[in-house]
């Protein structure tokens, strides 16, 4: 393996983690996943940090945890997963950046979509509760308007993450040991 830090980039729900996991248990690499090292440092979800500090307070922390992750890597192989929205944050992308290669997930837009939108639930009140936060800001009437704007937003994403990226790997709607045979191949 030429790659000693393989840092996944991708979409909300795209498989960064679950793959991220599998691929550094087979690798014998170490698995870090920013936004467990945000919850972690933090003491709360990502998704409560966000919503009860705002987008800038998660910003620096992740910003934070990029930084402090790339200055202590060292020797050590590992693949990192990040979160959904890194792409909107360029300091913690050029920390990452100086600690190994950006892979980027890409997946057909629907499946994040349609996994983002089993995960929601509607409260007696009619509102939306476990919906990402970029989602709840912008007061959505119901799932078809949640899945424009999520649509809206991932297209965005997308042409960042393919513009930063070293490589870029398409998953398919296919087992974990398919997607990560994919991706092995685009690292070896």
């Amino acid at each position: 393996m030429a790659i000693k830090v393989i840092i996944l980039l991708g979409l909300k729900h795209s498989g960064k983690s679950t793959l991220g996991k599998t691929m550094a248990s087979q690798l014998g690499y170490e698995f870090v996943d920013t936004d467990a090292l945000i919850e972690e440092a933090a003491g709360i979800s990502v998704r409560d940090l966000y919503n009860q500090k705002g987008a800038a307070a998660f910003l620096e922390a992740e910003e934070n945890i990029c930084k402090e992750l790339a200055e202590n890597i060292g020797d050590r192989k590992m693949v990192i997963s990040t979160g959904g929205g890194i792409c909107d944050n360029p300091p913690a992308l050029v920390h990452l950046k100086s600690a190994g290669d950006f892979i980027f997930l890409q997946n057909d837009l629907n499946i994040s979509i349609n996994r983002i939108v089993r995960k929601i639930d509607i409260g007696e009140d009619g509102k939306f509760t476990n919906i990402p936060a970029f989602i709840r800001s912008q007061n959505p009437q119901s799932i078809i308007d949640i899945k424009k704007m999520l649509r809206a937003k991932f297209e965005e994403r997308e042409e960042l993450y393919k513009k930063i990226s070293d490589k870029i790997v398409l998953l398919e709607d296919a087992s974990i040991e398919a997607n990560l045979s994919s991706l092995l191949d685009a690292v070896n």
